[in-house]
């Protein structure tokens, strides 16, 4: 049990101390001495090395969120004990709190030795760099070409015994910003000038090592207010979940054929991004093991088990690219029609960009279906409310999930598509 005391250092801050006294000047007793997060042992009056210990990480948890509010040229740790299972991975997930803007940030995660990045996104798939964030608002060249990169950035960890991010006693980081560590991404509906929401890092545990940091870089301009808010959640390991498919082929339609003449005869392991359960959705990634060590890179379209409601078919597909992230699911059978996952009907393109469900929550969360070819709807394609084509969708504006597209909908076709920008 923590014993707590008044001493004094001979340092502005402990990291730099070289020793521990009493208000008397009197040598401090040997043993471990903790300020702020910071560990070191005192023996015979002399400091050693800073270390950190497990049991001052916050345990792991699927609920247990890290509040990181607006921020300005800072820089959050976050340790998180995960126990010693191997075979299982950690999903980190970052989550932007501020609607679309999102002022860019770093996202990192420090395991066994190992530094990892890249993220996928709930609105626009893979983002293999460290930044991510609205690249609109404040331009990528912006933040490179800021008279304060490299940056300063003020350190704080997270104290598990009060609950809250302590400021470190260490000096400020320095972080240099290059064009290739940020995400600048053009999507098939324009750049990303909204924040990517939701993103999932995953690490795979393959180690018996116990602990993990998650990170987070906020670097701004100087001319900027502060922005940045986020909140990040680091869940217990778990092995990913299991699925079976077709090899891939080279449509949706042979990828069914497959399933119906050969079963599915392959077994995949899936990240969870859009999905809860059951069958991959939109910009899930798909793995080669269950740790996640390894992304399935054969792209292609896969026949899986069927689990829509209101069709029989037995099967129905995905449609992955060569970094197994999964771009568009549909079912089988006769019409062959293309998942939705958006907002329900607006009826103004701004109240659909605005959305929010009768609980409150602004993610594109209703289930519709499209009749295009292409992994998302195009001018002119049909769109339903049931995976069997029976209803139009009412006329009026939707947000999808897939990058903040909205689109407009008249006798059951739609007519515009746009983007939800600030």
């Amino acid at each position: 049990m923590s014993n707590f005391g008044t001493y004094y250092i001979d340092a502005p801050n402990f990291i730099d101390a070289t020793t521990i006294t009493d208000a008397a000047g009197a040598v401090a007793p040997d043993g471990v001495y903790q300020f702020n997060g910071v560990h070191r042992t005192l023996t015979s009056g002399v400091l050693g090395s800073v270390f950190y210990c497990d049991s001052c990480c916050e345990s792991c948890s699927a609920t247990f969120v890290y509040p990181i509010n607006v921020t300005k040229r800072d820089y959050h740790k976050m340790c998180s004990n995960v126990g010693q299972s191997t075979g299982t991975a950690i999903i980190i997930k970052f989550k932007f709190n501020e609607n679309r803007l999102g002022y860019m940030q770093g996202f990192q995660a420090t395991y066994d030795g190992s530094v990892y990045t890249g993220v996928v996104s709930n609105r626009y798939g893979l983002l293999e760099k460290k930044y991510v964030g609205n690249v609109g608002f404040v331009s990528a060249s912006d933040i490179v070409n800021d008279p304060y990169n490299p940056y300063s950035l003020t350190v704080y960890n997270w104290q598990s015994i009060s609950n809250q991010f302590i400021q470190s006693g260490q000096n400020p980081i320095t972080e240099t910003i290059a064009l290739t560590d940020i995400n600048q991404v053009t999507t098939t509906s324009a750049n990303i000038y909204n924040n990517p929401d939701e993103c999932y890092l995953l690490v795979p545990k393959t180690s018996l090592t116990t602990t993990i940091d998650a990170e987070v870089y906020s670097p701004h301009r100087q001319i900027d207010s502060s922005g940045g808010a986020c909140s990040v959640t680091v869940p217990c390991p778990s092995p990913l979940s299991q699925f079976s498919a077709t090899g891939s082929e080279a449509s949706a339609a042979n990828a069914c054929a497959e399933a119906s003449a050969a079963g599915l005869t392959n077994t995949y392991f899936l990240m969870r991004v859009n999905s809860t359960s059951g069958s991959p959705r939109l910009f899930d990634r798909v793995y080669l093991d269950v740790a996640g060590v390894t992304p399935l890179t054969t792209a292609g379209y896969y026949g899986v088990i069927n689990q829509y409601s209101g069709t029989t078919e037995t099967y129905s597909w995905i449609h992955v690219d060569s970094d197994g992230i999964v771009q568009a699911a549909g079912s089988c059978g006769s019409p062959m029609l293309t998942e939705i996952i958006s907002s329900e009907v607006r009826g103004s393109f701004w109240q659909a960009c605005e959305y929010q469900n009768i609980n409150g929550v602004n993610l594109p969360d209703q289930q519709y279906w499209h009749g295009g070819s292409g992994d998302a709807p195009q001018l002119g394609d049909n769109v339903y409310s049931d995976v069997l084509g029976t209803t139009y969708l009412p006329d009026g504006w939707y947000q999808l999930m897939r990058e903040y597209i909205r689109i407009e909908v008249s006798s059951g076709a739609v007519i515009t598509i746009q983007n939800c920008t600030i």
